[in-house]
């Protein structure tokens, strides 16, 4: 018993201090908005697809244009990585779909122009 504050218990106070588990960061989680959550779920979904990209081997202009014109006549799906960085240095991501047509500033893919000059490596998905 303590005069200053008579219904002091120290079993009370002991049982506190042994029983009190500290949530750590997860009772900071309820200040998040739900929009900042995605925001910050998105982010962290584009890092790791930028760090999973890699520069695959040159291919020379002949077996790109062959690629393209087989994928063109035979109506496959093609994956194109483009010759060209960000100014992060960052790799764009491929580009993926049907050879739509063709022209002479370049090719169209997915509903992107594509000069054939500026395309890093092609390759033909197979079904």
């Amino acid at each position: 018993m303590n005069k200053d504050y008579p219904n002091y218990d120290p079993k009370i106070r002991d049982q506190f201090i042994h029983s009190f588990q500290d949530r750590g960061m997860m009772k900071w989680g309820g200040f998040y908005l739900s929009d900042h959550t995605r925001v910050i779920e998105k982010s962290s979904k584009q890092r790791a697809e930028k760090e999973r990209r890699f520069l695959r081997e040159r291919m020379d202009f002949k077996t790109i244009s062959q690629r393209l014109f087989d994928a063109f006549s035979n109506h496959k799906e093609v994956q194109i990585q483009l010759a060209e960085e960000s100014e992060e240095h960052d790799i764009y991501a491929t580009i993926l779909g049907f050879v739509e047509g063709y022209d002479e500033t370049g090719i169209l893919v997915a509903d992107k122009v594509v000069a054939v000059n500026d395309i890093w490596n092609c390759q033909l998905i197979e079904n």
